[in-house]
């Protein structure tokens, strides 16, 4: 399907990581969480998402 090699960097959700690489698909997983304080626009955008 597609003409290059996948490559992905995956932010956070292991669970996504994982299944990656079960596909042999090159990922590098980055521990990363948001900030506990979110400025208000990030905020605003979260409620609206969760």
């Amino acid at each position: 399907m597609l003409d290059t090699e996948l490559k992905v960097v995956n932010l956070g959700i292991d669970i996504f990581y994982n299944a990656l690489k079960l596909q042999d698909v090159k990922v590098v997983q980055v521990d990363w969480k948001p900030s506990q304080k979110l400025d208000k626009e990030s905020e605003e955008i979260l409620s609206k998402i969760l």
